[in-house]
């Protein structure tokens, strides 16, 4: 059986945001019972509950960590140990991959990457730090739409996506299709599930692969297009930062009405997006379209 978790559920920054004092984060310092906190993006899955994976590792993961017992090392196996067999990277954004230099305690560990992801980590002499110790650092190289499979008899396939590099990658390397931002299809005992956080496109062919899911996790970073411009003049629109919206005609909630897939979430939510507040009307047209919204310990098994 398929054991899949949410550790953290909100984009870059978490929410509150550090620097923001936008209505959200407001109300999240003010009343959290009402918006709750939320750690930056990160999710774990396993087939036996013992052997745990992460797909990426977020600022947030030694926190996450400490948060969820399961992940945590065992007295019973001695002074060092952990249930973390490896960590998937669909990108080289630093949101999702600065959590790996936290686990750099000479504990070997398996990153499984695209060749580029690959190359622009070990471009950054920051990740030489998980080379210190022979063997301490294995790499898998995982390619779009070629399934691997993981211990307990789980198969991922890669979801390539469109997408450049990260920022601080453009000026150093050269795109390549399919290697830069990937979703994840997760297969264990007959089950299926979609972990698609980043979504600059909603495709015919991924609303096919959405419907042969039990469980979809979905782009919620936005709530509209020129979001971001609210708090931020000058920002860019969500669509031109490779995140389809949720709200409007080619928005997320209207495009995707009719998948079959029983479980439907939305993740990476920005702490600009009304729906973090379960008063608003956004929130209600979420639920009542058969949505959830995702939080911080959510679980699917």
């Amino acid at each position: 059986m398929l054991n899949f978790k949410l550790l953290g559920t909100a984009a870059g920054g978490g929410i509150p945001q550090w620097n923001c004092a936008c209505k959200l984060c407001d109300l999240c310092r003010k009343s959290p019972e009402i918006v709750q906190p939320r750690m930056q993006l990160q999710a774990s899955f396993s087939a036996d509950a013992e052997n745990w994976f992460l797909i990426n590792a977020s600022p947030d993961l030694r926190m996450q960590i400490e948060a969820h017992p399961e992940l945590q090392p065992s007295s019973r196996l001695g002074k060092r140990n952990t249930p973390i067999r490896g960590i998937i990277l669909t990108s080289a954004d630093l949101d999702q991959v600065l959590g790996v230099l936290l686990l750099r305690e000479f504990q070997p560990l398996t990153l499984y990457a695209t060749a580029l992801v690959r190359q622009v980590l070990e471009a950054n002499s920051f990740f030489r730090m998980l080379q210190r110790v022979p063997d301490q650092l294995t790499w898998v190289e995982i390619s779009p739409q070629k399934s691997f499979t993981l211990g307990g008899g789980i198969t991922c396939t890669p979801i390539p996506f469109q997408g450049g590099l990260p920022y601080y990658a453009r000026e150093t390397h050269k795109e390549q299709p399919g290697q830069t931002t990937l979703g994840l299809l997760i297969e264990s005992g007959g089950q299926r599930l979609a972990y698609t956080p980043s979504v600059p496109e909603v495709t015919d062919e991924l609303r096919a692969l959405y419907d042969s899911c039990d469980a979809i996790l979905v782009d919620g970073t936005f709530w509209s297009d020129e979001e971001l411009s609210s708090t931020h003049a000058g920002t860019p629109l969500a669509r031109s930062i490779g995140h389809v919206p949720m709200s409007g005609d080619d928005g997320t909630l209207r495009l995707l009405a009719g998948t079959s897939a029983r479980q439907k979430v939305y993740v990476h939510i920005n702490n600009t997006n009304p729906v973090l507040d379960p008063r608003s009307a956004e929130y209600k047209l979420v639920v009542d379209a058969g949505w959830q919204i995702g939080h911080d310990g959510w679980q699917w098994n």
